[in-house]
């Protein structure tokens, strides 16, 4: 496959070396972490995360898995102290594919006022990760109730192949989203890992080019993504210095 190629990890696939994530075949161009659930769980692996991809010149975002029935406000606290500033280069995202039992007037409501903290916070509208199935069933109530933002926001789509192989794209839409409003397909899940402690992850393709990525990051043209002009030595400096903790 052509597209720019990405990963999103947890804790789940367990400490990430990130010489060997940056020296795979197929060029790891962008990375997504998990950063929070709800508004009490954090992800111990987001701070190595983050700080690794960016020592090598990966642009970056994390997710915060959203539970419909919990209050916005909490769950964006959650997320945001959890990033301690640093947002990333691509637009945060917002994880969409629980339900608890809510109705889909509540999951629109809660998925609507945490994309609004988040823009109000960062300044950029969040990414919307899902499966065109469960927007379909959970929160458009069958495409009987559509709400009137939902194109307003970019989408991370899941659509996979049961083969295990990486799904050609391009993914399924859902009710009310037109495909320019797509940014990232999530290909495959269970799929080889490589640089981790696990034996699977989760592979992505960006749905445009290279410079088209660069760009929507936010990266000024004709210049490489953060640090990655830097050497090992100067990036490794550079992250012990910024984090303290990190010596002992």
């Amino acid at each position: 496959m052509s597209k720019p190629f990405g990963i999103d990890i947890s804790r789940w696939q367990g400490t990430a070396d990130w010489d060997v994530i940056a020296a795979h075949e197929a060029k790891v161009e962008f990375a997504v972490f998990r950063a929070t659930i709800s508004w009490g769980y954090k992800d111990v692996q987001l701070i190595p995360n983050m700080l690794g991809a960016k020592a090598k010149g990966i642009l970056r975002s994390a997710y915060h898995v959203v539970y419909p029935l919990q209050p916005a406000d909490r769950q964006m606290d959650n997320f945001f102290e959890a990033l301690d500033g640093d947002w990333g280069e691509l637009p945060l995202v917002l994880d969409v594919e629980l339900l608890h039992d809510a109705k889909w007037f509540q999951v629109q409501t809660t998925v609507k006022q945490c994309a609004d903290i988040i823009e109000q916070r960062t300044g950029r509208k969040p990414i919307i990760y899902s499966r065109a199935g469960w927007v379909n069933d959970y929160m458009t109530n069958h495409g009987y109730n559509i709400p009137s933002w939902l194109n307003d926001y970019d989408w991370w789509l899941a659509q996979y192949l049961t083969s295990g192989a990486e799904h050609p794209g391009p993914p399924r839409l859902p009710i009310g989203v037109t495909r320019d409003k797509v940014v990232i397909h999530q290909t495959a899940d269970h799929t080889p890992g490589f640089g981790v402690e696990s034996a699977m992850m989760d592979y992505n393709r960006w749905q445009g080019t290279s410079e088209q990525l660069i760009e929507y990051a936010g990266v000024p043209e004709n210049e490489s993504p953060p640090e990655s002009h830097l050497s090992d030595a100067e990036k490794l400096a550079r992250l012990w210095a910024a984090h303290p903790s990190l010596h002992g």
